[in-house]
């Protein structure tokens, strides 16, 4: 008798201690299960807090160029009081086809290509065009690409165009003057962007295919 009490007591505690063993591997998995949800979490919103802090660096910067360029290019009298759309510039081999405006300021630059310096499209001169860089497929992001014969379009405010042949890719520091010389024997063409590695200028230098 003795032993069938002893028996049901061993069995009694036994059964409690797998309940137990239960209770407390379930409590640790689902401890686990959220511990690794939060973790997810915090890494989500840590990775889009960056993320929007590395857009807000970009676009910051991209404004704080706009505002060296117009200062470095302020006293070149630029005709400020012309339409504002003077052409259209297309570059077949990089996919490029934007609106070319008279001037340059940061609203412009965010919708399509401006003229810093020299005549108007397709006139005799260097039409001197900058661009944003952002690192995509967008405006002039992706002038590396190009190389000497690649083609250049010019489409002027009459919807005429003129093809222009790369001459030269080259780079130069941001206050670098030398890429706006005109010769008012030639139609040439200077595209300028920036180089967000170095801070320098990424500079397409084109002629006229006669």
């Amino acid at each position: 008798m003795n032993q069938i009490i002893i028996f049901n007591d061993y069995k009694k505690n036994n059964t409690n201690f797998s309940t137990n063993k239960k209770k407390k591997s379930t409590f640790f998995k689902v401890v686990f299960i959220i511990s690794i949800l939060l973790i997810l979490i915090s890494i989500y919103f840590l990775i889009n807090y960056f993320r929007i802090l590395n857009i807000n660096y970009q676009y910051s910067e991209s404004l704080a160029d706009t505002v060296r360029i117009q200062a470095l290019y302020k006293d070149l009298n630029i005709n400020n009081n012309e339409h504002p759309i003077i052409g259209q510039i297309e570059i077949p081999k990089i996919n490029l086809n934007y609106p070319i405006f008279s001037y340059t300021s940061d609203d412009l630059l965010k919708i399509g290509i401006c003229r810093l310096y020299g005549p108007s499209p397709n006139s005799k001169g260097n039409l001197c065009l900058a661009g944003h860089n952002y690192n995509n497929n967008k405006f002039f992001s992706n002038l590396y690409k190009l190389n000497l014969n690649d083609i250049i379009t010019i489409f002027d405010s009459s919807n005429i165009s003129v093809n222009y042949k790369v001459s030269d890719v080259f780079e130069v520091t941001a206050n670098n003057l030398s890429i706006l010389k005109q010769d008012n024997n030639l139609r040439e063409l200077t595209l300028i962007t920036c180089n967000n590695i170095n801070k320098n200028r990424i500079i397409i230098k084109a002629k006229e295919i006669e």
